[in-house]
Formats: C-alpha cells, sequence, structure tokens
C-alpha cells in the first residue's frame, strides 16, 4: 500500500491493481513473459490483466511525487494478490483489516476498454458431484450413468438461466457456464461418478443467496429418472452479489469530467467490455455496501486470460492522461458536476 498524503478534506481516491495472473496456458506467437512490443502492443501474460493498470497507478505516484503537487485528498495505489482466485483474500482482508475507509473512493485500473464501469453481474462458482453405479459397458442397464445424468444437469441449468426474466440496463442478463466435467474410469465402464463446476453470474434483482437452492432444485428434479443416483451441490470460493455504484458518487463524477477534459469526448459507461467480470472493487463494495467503487482501466477484457494477451500503449497513455488530471484535481467539487 503505497500513500501519496493530501492537504485537503476530500476522501481518499483508492486505486486498486491486482498483481496475480491467471496461467500461462499455450498457443502463444509472442514470449509470454518477455513484455515484448509489436506494433504498439504490449504482450505478455498479465500485460492487458492487469498489469497495464498497475503501469498506470505505479506512473501516477512517480509523477506526483516529482511535481510536488498536492491533491486535497490522499492518493492510495493497493497493490493486492488473489484477485483471479475463488476467494479474492486480498480484498477480502483489506476490509477485514480496516484498511478501506467508508468514504473510500475506488477505481480497479482492470482492461474496460477505457470505459467507465459502474456495475457488475454477481458470481456464485458451484460444484456438482453425481454418483451413479459402475457397470460392464456391455451389460450397462446394470449400472447408472452419472455422466448422463451430469449432462442432463447441465442441459437443464443452461435452458433455466436463459428463461429467468431478469435483466439489468447495464448488465443485461444472467449467464451460465460449466466450466470443467470430469467422468468415468475406463471405456468400456458405466461412470460410477462425476464432477463438473459451474459459473454462474446473475443481476439484479435476483440474490447471491438464490442461486445455490435454484441448482438443488433442479438437480434433484433430473435425478428423480435415475433410482439410486445422488447429487450433492457445494458453493465454491466467496459468494459475490451484484454491485453498482451510485452516479451522484465523487469517483463517478470526477471520472467523467476528468475523461471528458482530456479527450474531448464523454465518457462511455459500460458498453459490452467488462461488465461481466468482478473485481476487487466489485468485492470491497459488496463488502461495505458502498456505492462508490468503479472499474476504468486500459486493455480489454476480449485479451485478457488469451493466448498473445496484450495492452495497446495508446490505452495505456489515455488512461494514465485521465488518472492524472483526476489525481491532480481530485476533490475539486466544480469539476465533478
Amino acid at each position: 500500500i503505497a500513500t501519496i498524503p493530501g492537504e485537503g478534506i476530500a476522501p481518499r481516491l483508492v486505486l486498486l491493481g491486482h498483481l496475480d495472473t491467471v496461467p500461462i496456458g499455450s498457443g502463444w506467437n509472442h514470449p509470454a513473459l518477455d513484455g515484448v512490443i509489436v506494433d504498439e502492443k504490449i504482450y505478455g501474460r498479465g500485460a492487458c490483466d492487469m498489469k497495464g493498470g498497475v503501469a498506470v497507478a505505479i506512473g501516477l505516484l512517480e509523477s506526483l511525487l516529482n511535481s510536488g503537487i498536492k491533491p486535497s485528498g490522499d492518493i492510495v495505489f493497493v497493490a493486492t494478490v488473489d484477485e483471479e482466485a475463488p476467494d479474492m483474500a486480498g480484498a477480502q482482508a483489506l476490509v477485514r483489516n480496516n484498511l478501506i475507509y467508508p468514504d473510500d473512493q475506488v477505481i480497479a485500473l482492470e482492461p474496460t476498454g477505457t470505459r467507465l464501469r459502474i456495475a457488475q453481474m454477481g458470481l456464485r462458482w458451484l460444484d456438482i458431484e453425481v454418483t451413479g453405479r459402475m457397470a460392464h459397458a456391455g451389460r450397462a442397464h446394470l449400472g447408472i450413468d452419472s455422466a448422463h445424468i451430469m449432462s442432463r444437469i447441465v442441459d437443464q441449468l443452461k435452458a433455466l438461466i436463459q428463461r429467468l426474466p431478469h435483466e439489468d440496463s447495464i448488465l443485461g442478463k444472467p449467464r451460465f457456464t460449466c466450466g470443467e466435467f470430469h467422468a468415468g474410469v475406463a471405456t468400456n465402464v458405466v461412470p460410477p461418478s462425476a464432477n463438473a463446476k459451474f459459473d454462474v453470474r446473475i443481476v439484479p434483482p435476483m440474490k447471491i443467496e438464490e442461486v445455490i437452492p435454484l441448482v438443488e432444485k433442479v438437480a434433484s428434479e433430473v435425478i428423480k429418472d435415475f433410482p439410486g443416483a445422488k447429487v450433492q451441490v457445494k458453493g465454491h470460493g466467496a459468494p459475490r452479489p451484484p454491485v453498482r455504484a451510485s452516479d451522484e458518487s465523487l469517483i463517478v463524477k470526477s471520472i467523467k469530467s476528468s475523461y471528458r477534459k482530456v479527450t474531448g469526448n464523454e465518457i462511455e459507461i459500460g458498453g459490452s467490455d467488462g461488465h461481466e467480470a468482478y473485481t476487487d472493487a466489485s468485492m470491497i463494495a459488496a463488502l461495505t455496501n458502498s456505492l462508490s467503487c468503479t472499474v476504468f482501466g486500459p486493455g480489454s477484457t476480449d485479451q485478457a486470460h488469451t493466448a498473445d494477451e496484450f495492452v495497446s500503449i495508446a490505452d495505456l497513455d489515455k488512461v494514465s492522461k485521465v488518472i492524472w488530471d483526476l489525481a491532480t484535481n481530485w476533490g475539486n467539487t466544480n469539476r465533478s458536476n
């Protein structure tokens, strides 16, 4: 945690950047850890998600120190860990140890395509385990096919989530993904067990507490057609409710003002780039009931978690200029209307 002390009464401006990344994976055409620059793009794992945003924050702190400018409130950079993990333990630790204040104005410098995110979908990860009965594939009728049961559960859950009436003007409709599916012991054996992991993303007015009972109901209905089968549904990682910042918060007004001054244009709120993702700012908002947590940064989530991940130098330059104007004029209410 690094702080540039301010001299006024404005609340703290807190910039968040996580240092962890997802695994490198395969399929790269550029070295994954070299940070090579090709066609004004920096390539590498984490370049977009989110070393670009971290670089913006560090550059801001260095420039503020060299300039001698004293903003009207403290400017704080928090480098977190575990953002890519199920529990987002870094953000939770900040709140648990009272390192985030109730009136903090927060920006996660995550990739948003230089748009402003003021809302994030709720997220619940689930593990489902189906227990059937092993049998010789030639005598399959003597077994209970756990893979078939799990496939039915997946299909019915996907159909149910798509039918839900909930829709948000910014976030859109709920989403469902089966990210992992494991079953079987051999090709010629009826699989005795199956395990799958699910990603369920919701929008208001649906509550995060409704997800597990909804999934349990579907799974229980499916196994009625398979006497002797069992199913278990468990939550995986921290529950993440949907969150939204206030249009009237200081941080939202100030980002809009700085973006307008730097670019001559109005900032786009959301678009298709990134409201689906859950960030450290989202977790902080959920734990503190804050209406002042936003996301704005260089790069696009279209590149995040991919082979040949990159962030453009143009995005880094634009976001750096906006954040500089934001910080050096922080707390100036005449600019935030």
